[in-house]
C-alpha cells in the first residue's frame, strides 16, 4: 500500500528539495481544509520580543493590526474560503520550512506532463511562472517576493516561525524580477493578465516601477474591470508620489508605510493618491534560502546577514512600503476568505472606510484614509464609504483680485451634504513683555484712559440693548465658508473665494485652517483639515529706506 504525504502545515514540515517532485506531490495533493486558527497563534516569533534588541514584540505589526486580537474577530462562523493572491515579485522559496505545499496555488487545469494542457500558453505551470527565464520554476534568487509570500500566508499556528496575516490565502507565484528586482515592463503586464485569468482575487505588486508603460495600464485597468484588487506599494524614496508609476495605476490600491508609533515612516512616499497606510518597518517573514536582500543595496550602516532571524535564519526582517502593501493583501484576501461574495467595490470601502485614523485628521496626504484594523474591517460595512478630502489651494488673479480654489473630494455611498469652514490658524502664544515703570503722572494718565474706555462701552451696551447684534469676534470659532448640495466625486475645485474677503472674515489672518466635512444618510460624518498661509510680507522699502535715512 502507497501512503501519500500530508502537504498541510505543521510543525517541522519541509518541502522536497528538486521542483520536479514538488509538482508531482501538488499533482496528488487535494486542497485541504485548514484547521481553525487560535486567536494566539503558537508561532514563537509572534510570541516573543527583542529577538534584535528591540523594546517591542517582533511580530508588532499583527499584533496592531489586531489580526488575531480575539477569537470572535477571527469571524470562522463557517470554513474560510481559500482566497488566491498572486505576488508578482522575485519569485518564492518552495522550499521553505514555514511555507508548505499547501499554501501554495495549485492550477487545476493543468498537469505536469510538458504539454499546456489549459491552453494558455504557459507549459506545467502549476503554481505560477517565471516570467524572468520563461519557464515554470519561480524559484526566488532576491527573497524579496519570499518575504513578502510570508506575510500574507506563512504557516499558521504550527509551533514554528511566524504567523501570517491569512493563512487561508493561496500564493499565485510570478516571478517577474530578477535578483535585483529588476522587471521588464512586458513581463508584469503579463503577470497582471495572468493573475485575473487565473482567479486571483488580489495582487500584491510591491515593485518601484518609476515609469507605468501602456501595456501595463491596460492590463491594470483589465484587473479592475474583471473585479481583482490591485495592491501597489507607495515606494520608499520619501518623496511626493509619482502618478506616472506604480502607484498612477488604474484601479491601484496604493499603500504607504506606518511605525509602531501610528505614524508615517520617513521613508514613505505621501501624496493626495495614498490610499491607507499598514505596518513597514521591521516587518518579520520569510528568508529565501542564500538571499540578504537589504545587502544587494549596499547600505552603509547594515552588516551583511544581520536582517536574518532563528537559528537556522530561515526567518528575516525588513522594513518598507512593499511589506506594507502585503499586509493590506492579506487583509483583502482575509476578508474575502470570510465572504467570497464581496465585490471590488465593497472590499475597498472595507479596507479605507475602517481604517484608523492617524497623522492629521481625516483623510490627509500622510496616511490617507488611515492604517488598516482587522477587527474594524471585519464588522465595518461593505456598502458605506465616506469621504472627506482637501488637496490643496490653486490660487489665480481675476479682475486684480486674488482667487482661492480650494481642492479635495467630496463623496459618499449615500451622500447627504458637506460643508466648508475656516478658522484663523492658531499661533503660539509668547510671553507678555514686562509692563513698563510709570510714573505718577502717565499711570493717572492711562487710569483715565482706562475709566473712559469702560464708560463708552457701557454706553454701546445701553445703546444695543434688544438689538440683534452679532457676537464679538472669536478667532478659535470655525465660520461656515461653503456649503456643496451636489458630491465631487473626483478630486476637484469644491470652492473659489477671495482673498481679500477671507482675511477680512478671519480678524485680518494670514495663516488658516481650512475643515471639511461630509455626510451620509446614515449621518456618518467625516471630517478633514488643511491648512494653508500666506507668505511672510517683505518689509516695504519705503519704510527701509526711510529707516537708513534717518542714521
Amino acid at each position: 500500500m502507497i501512503t501519500r504525504p500530508s502537504f498541510a502545515c505543521r510543525r517541522g514540515a519541509r518541502l522536497p528539495l528538486l521542483l520536479g517532485l514538488l509538482l508531482a506531490l501538488l499533482a496528488l495533493a487535494k486542497p485541504s481544509q485548514a484547521e481553525p486558527v487560535q486567536a494566539e497563534p503558537n508561532d514563537p516569533l509572534f510570541r516573543s520580543s527583542g529577538s534584535w534588541g528591540q523594546p517591542f514584540a517582533d511580530q508588532w505589526a499583527l499584533k496592531q493590526l489586531r489580526v488575531h486580537a480575539t477569537a470572535a474577530n477571527l469571524g470562522r462562523a463557517s470554513a474560510p474560503q481559500q482566497t488566491v493572491v498572486a505576488v508578482i515579485d522575485t519569485g518564492i522559496d518552495y522550499e521553505h520550512p514555514d511555507l508548505a505545499t499547501s499554501q501554495l496555488w495549485r492550477n487545476p487545469a493543468e498537469t505536469r506532463n510538458g504539454r499546456d494542457d489549459d491552453d494558455n500558453g504557459y507549459v506545467d505551470d502549476l503554481i505560477g511562472w517565471n516570467f524572468v527565464d520563461n519557464t515554470n520554476n519561480p524559484w526566488d534568487l532576491s527573497g524579496h517576493g519570499t518575504h513578502i509570500a510570508g506575510a500574507i500566508a506563512a504557516c499558521t499556528n504550527n509551533q514554528t516561525g511566524i504567523a501570517a496575516i491569512n493563512p487561508d490565502a493561496r500564493i499565485m507565484t510570478l516571478k517577474v524580477a530578477n535578483f535585483a528586482g529588476q522587471a521588464r515592463s512586458s513581463a508584469v503586464a503579463a503577470a497582471l493578465y495572468y493573475a485575473v485569468d487565473q482567479g486571483a482575487r488580489v495582487i500584491n505588486l510591491s515593485l518601484g516601477g518609476e515609469l507605468a508603460t501602456d501595456l501595463e495600464r491596460k492590463a491594470a485597468a483589465y484587473a479592475q474591470d474583471k473585479g481583482v484588487l490591485l495592491v501597489v506599494s507607495a515606494g520608499n524614496r520619501g518623496l511626493k508620489l509619482d502618478n506616472n508609476g506604480y502607484p498612477g495605476l488604474p484601479g491601484a490600491l496604493v499603500v504607504g508605510a506606518s511605525d509602531q508609533a501610528d505614524a508615517r515612516a520617513g521613508f514613505s512616499a505621501f501624496g493626495a493618491g495614498l490610499d491607507v497606510v499598514a505596518p513597514g518597518v521591521d516587518v518579520v517573514s520569510l528568508r529565501a534560502r542564500d538571499t540578504d536582500f537589504i545587502a544587494l543595496s549596499e547600505p552603509l550602516d547594515y552588516e551583511p546577514g544581520a536582517a536574518t532571524l532563528g537559528q537556522d535564519a530561515a526567518y528575516y526582517r525588513a522594513s518598507g512600503t512593499s511589506f506594507a502593501a502585503a499586509l493590506v493583501s492579506g487583509l483583502a484576501s482575509r476578508l474575502l476568505s470570510l465572504n467570497p461574495q464581496l465585490t471590488l467595490t465593497q472590499l475597498r470601502n472595507l479596507l479605507t472606510e475602517s481604517a484608523v485614523d492617524v497623522e492629521a485628521p481625516g483623510i490627509d496626504a500622510l496616511s490617507g484614509f488611515g492604517r488598516i484594523d482587522f477587527a474594524r474591517a471585519s464588522s465595518a460595512d461593505p456598502d458605506q464609504l465616506t469621504v472627506a478630502r482637501l488637496t490643496g489651494v490653486d490660487l489665480s488673479l481675476e479682475d486684480q483680485q486674488i482667487l482661492l480654489a480650494i481642492q479635495g473630494q467630496a463623496q459618499a455611498s449615500s451622500f447627504s451634504g458637506a460643508e466648508l469652514f475656516v478658522r484663523p490658524k492658531q499661533e503660539v502664544v509668547t510671553a507678555p513683555a514686562p509692563a513698563p515703570v510709570l510714573s505718577k503722572k502717565e499711570q493717572r494718565a492711562k487710569e483715565r484712559a482706562e475709566r473712559e474706555a469702560r464708560k463708552r462701552e457701557a454706553r454701546q451696551r445701553q445703546k444695543n440693548k434688544g438689538k440683534d447684534v452679532p457676537p464679538p469676534f472669536d478667532p478659535s470659532a470655525w465660520q461656515s465658508l461653503a456649503q456643496l448640495e451636489k458630491p465631487v466625486p473626483e478630486v476637484g475645485v469644491l470652492t473659489t473665494l477671495r482673498l481679500d474677503e477671507l482675511i477680512e472674515r478671519t480678524g485680518g489672518a494670514r495663516a488658516w485652517e481650512v475643515k471639511l466635512a461630509v455626510v451620509n444618510a446614515s449621518g456618518v460624518n467625516r471630517e478633514a483639515v488643511l491648512e494653508m498661509a500666506l507668505p511672510a510680507p517683505e518689509p516695504l522699502r519705503e519704510a527701509a529706506a526711510g529707516e537708513r535715512g534717518g542714521r
